[in-house]
């Protein structure tokens, strides 16, 4: 993998480890991920698997993530004027909140 590509996987990481920071600081969190994106198909084994847990990471964190990011911005609005893609699903904490909400409400009944 190149280094960029690390480098980015590695930022990923790391503020993982912290969602206790600012709903801005998160919302790099979701631009580095975009910038992974593209990325993706030239990372191999480790590498891909590790992207894969923080993945994993983001939508299992998707509400908390989503409520210190919406103290300073609506996701919404962001995909709207920045045209986000819904390959792009991270920039969609959203909707992810609210279909979990739903599932759990769902399975409650």
């Amino acid at each position: 993998m190149d280094k960029r590509s690390q480098e980015l996987i590695r930022y990923l990481s790391e503020a993982m480890d912290h969602p206790e920071v600012s709903g801005f600081e998160l919302l790099e969190v979701l631009d580095i991920r975009s910038r992974l994106a593209p990325r993706e198909p030239i990372l191999m084994g480790n590498d891909r698997a590790l992207l894969e847990k923080l993945d994993k990471r983001l939508l299992q964190m998707a509400d908390v993530l989503l409520e210190r990011i919406s103290e300073v911005a609506n996701l919404c609005e962001m995909r709207h004027r920045s045209h986000i893609l819904p390959s792009h699903w991270w920039w969609y904490l959203d909707e992810i909140s609210l279909s979990k909400g739903k599932a759990v409400d769902t399975s409650q009944e």
